[in-house]
C-alpha cells in the first residue's frame, strides 16, 4: 500500500504545483509576529519547577483544569504540560506583562522567525514562486520584517505621506523594537518530564505557544493596509484570514471580541463588493476562549468559502456543538469522531469546502455543487503534504519542489489504518483505499495518508504550510 501511495503521489503533484504558480495573488491576514523558537529540555523544565514549589504545586492543579489565558507563571507552564503529554498543540495569550518578563527571562529563546499564521504562510509560499504575495503586519518593525524572506514576490503596503504602494518588507520598516513575540515550546517525541509521582510522555512531537501580542489584541488594522489593498484589490484573487485567536472576551473599555470580530468582516465585504470573485479562506488556530470561538461559528465561518484546522481545534468546535466541556481535549479520537465532527460542522456554517490536518492524515470535504473535482482537491492536498514533509525534515521550503525529495519518507501507517476504519465507517466504495475519494451526503469525502518525519527538524507552521498551499493550488 505504501507503494501505491507513493506513486499516486508521484504522478499528481506536478499539476497542483503548476496551478499554484498562476494564482494572481494571495493576501495573508492578519497575522504576522516574530516568533521566540526554544527546544524543551527536560532537566531544565524539572529544575524550573523543584526550585519554586509554590509554583510546581499550582501547575499541578492546573494540568486538569485548562486555562484559557495565561495571567501567571503557573498558567504558562501548565499549558506546556498539557500540551507535552498530549502530543498537541496549544496556543494561549499571555495577558499579564509581569508572567511575559518572568517567561523571557527564564527561558529566553534559542533563535528568532518569522511566526504567525500570515507569517508562516508568507515565508512558506514565496519560494514555491507564487506571482504576487502581499502579508499584514503590525507593527512595522525592523525587526519583524527582516525576517521575511528575499523572495521579491512578497510585499507590505507602505505608506509615505498620502504616497501608498506594495514594497517589500526589507524596505518597508518604520521603526525599531520588539512589541510582541509568540512563543513556540518545540519538544521532540519521548520528551519526559517528572512531576512528582506524575510522568508526562510525550506520545509525538508538537509544540506549544505561549503569545505576548497586546498591539494587536483587538485587531484593529492598520488605516494604510486597509487604504492600500482596496486601491490594490484587483491584483489579488484570494485573502486567506486569520488572528481571532488574539481576540480577549472582554476588554475594559466594555468592548467585547464581537465587535472586533465584526470590524475585520464589514472590511473583508468591502474588498467582496470591489472584487466579487475574491476567495476567502479561514485558518483557525487553537482558540481556548468560548466566545471568540462562538463568534467565529455564528459570524466568520458564513462568510467564509473555505476553513483549514487541525484535530485539537476541530474537538473545539465538536465539543461546543455538543454542548460539552473542554477539559478532556488531551485524550485521543477516532477518525469517524473527527469525521462526524468535520461534516456537522461544515453543513452548520454552509461552508464549501473544509480542511482538517493532522500528523497521519488529511481530511478534505468540498460541496459536491461545486466545480472543483475530488481529483483535483487531492492533487492539491499533496502537494502540501510534500512540502510540509519536506519542510518538516529540512526546516526549510525551497523552490525545487519534486516528489524526490520526499520519496524516501514513509506513508503512514496510522493514517492508513484511520482511512481503513473511516472507510467502514461510511460504507466507502470498494476502491477507497486506493483512491482515498468517496461521497458523504452533500460533500465529496478526500482522504488522504501523509509522509511523516520521525524527527522533524521543525514543526513549527506546518499546518500554516499545509492549509494554505491546499487551499490555493486546488
Amino acid at each position: 500500500m505504501d507503494q501505491q501511495w507513493n506513486a499516486t503521489y508521484q504522478n499528481n503533484i506536478i499539476p497542483a504545483l503548476r496551478r499554484l504558480r498562476k494564482v494572481q495573488g494571495v493576501i495573508l491576514g492578519f497575522h504576522s509576529v516574530i516568533d521566540g523558537i526554544k527546544r524543551v529540555k527536560s532537566d531544565e523544565i524539572e529544575t524550573i519547577l523543584n526550585a519554586n514549589l509554590d509554583l510546581k504545586q499550582s501547575v499541578q492543579e492546573k494540568i486538569y483544569a485548562m486555562p484559557t489565558e495565561i495571567f501567571s507563571p503557573a498558567d504558562m507552564m501548565a499549558g506546556l504540560l498539557i500540551s507535552i503529554k498530549s502530543g498537541k498543540s496549544y496556543r494561549m495569550v499571555i495577558r499579564d506583562e509581569v508572567t511575559f518578563r518572568w517567561i523571557l527571562e527564564t527561558f529566553g529563546y534559542d533563535q528568532l522567525k518569522l511566526g504567525g499564521t500570515s507569517g508562516c504562510m508568507a515565508n512558506s509560499l514565496a519560494p514555491l514562486d507564487l506571482q504576487k504575495i502581499l502579508v499584514y503586519t503590525n507593527p512595522l518593525t525592523q525587526q519583524l520584517l527582516e525576517l521575511f524572506g528575499e523572495n521579491d514576490n512578497l510585499y507590505v503596503v507602505s505608506q509615505v505621506d498620502e504616497n501608498i504602494q506594495l514594497r517589500h518588507p526589507h524596505k518597508a520598516w518604520q521603526h525599531k523594537g520588539i512589541e510582541a513575540i509568540h512563543w513556540g515550546f518545540e519538544f521532540a517525541q519521548g520528551t519526559t518530564i517528572q512531576l512528582d509521582k506524575i510522568t508526562l510522555i510525550a506520545p509525538r512531537a508538537s509544540r506549544f505557544y505561549p503569545c505576548w501580542n497586546p498591539v494587536n489584541e483587538k485587531l484593529l488594522l492598520s488605516p494604510s493596509f486597509k487604504k492600500g489593498v482596496l486601491h490594490f484589490i484587483n491584483q489579488f484573487s484570494h485573502f486567506i484570514v486569520s488572528g481571532y485567536q488574539l481576540l480577549s472576551p472582554n476588554y475594559p473599555d466594555g468592548t467585547t471580541c464581537i465587535d472586533y470580530m465584526l470590524s475585520t468582516l464589514s472590511y473583508l465585504n468591502e474588498l467582496k463588493v470591489v472584487r466579487p470573485t475574491l476567495k476567502l479562506h479561514f485558518e483557525c488556530d487553537t482558540i481556548p476562549v468560548d466566545a471568540i470561538r462562538y463568534g467565529i461559528r455564528k459570524h466568520v465561518l458564513p462568510q467564509m468559502d473555505s476553513m483549514g484546522l487541525n484535530e485539537v481545534e476541530l474537538d473545539y468546535f465538536i465539543k461546543d456543538m455538543h454542548g460539552q466541556t473542554l477539559n478532556q481535549l488531551d485524550q485521543e479520537n477516532s477518525v469517524e469522531y473527527y469525521f462526524g465532527g468535520l461534516v456537522e460542522l461544515a453543513t452548520k456554517s454552509g461552508l464549501e469546502r473544509i480542511h482538517l490536518h493532522n500528523f497521519d492524515y488529511y481530511i478534505c470535504l468540498t460541496k459536491r455543487s461545486q466545480r472543483t473535482s475530488p481529483k483535483r482537491t487531492r492533487q492539491a492536498m499533496m502537494l502540501s503534504a510534500v512540502i510540509a514533509a519536506q519542510r518538516a525534515e529540512t526546516g526549510s521550503v525551497g523552490n525545487k519542489t519534486t516528489f524526490n525529495s520526499a520519496k524516501a519518507i514513509s506513508i503512514s501507517e496510522e493514517g492508513l489504518a484511520q482511512m481503513a476504519a473511516l472507510a467502514k465507517h461510511i460504507s466507502a466504495p470498494s476502491n477507497f483505499m486506493k483512491t482515498g475519494i468517496a461521497e458523504c451526503n452533500d460533500y465529496n469525502v478526500i482522504f488522504l495518508p501523509t509522509k511523516i518525519v520521525s524527527d522533524p527538524v521543525s514543526t513549527v507552521g506546518l499546518g500554516d504550510t499545509i492549509s494554505s498551499i491546499a487551499f490555493l493550488s486546488e
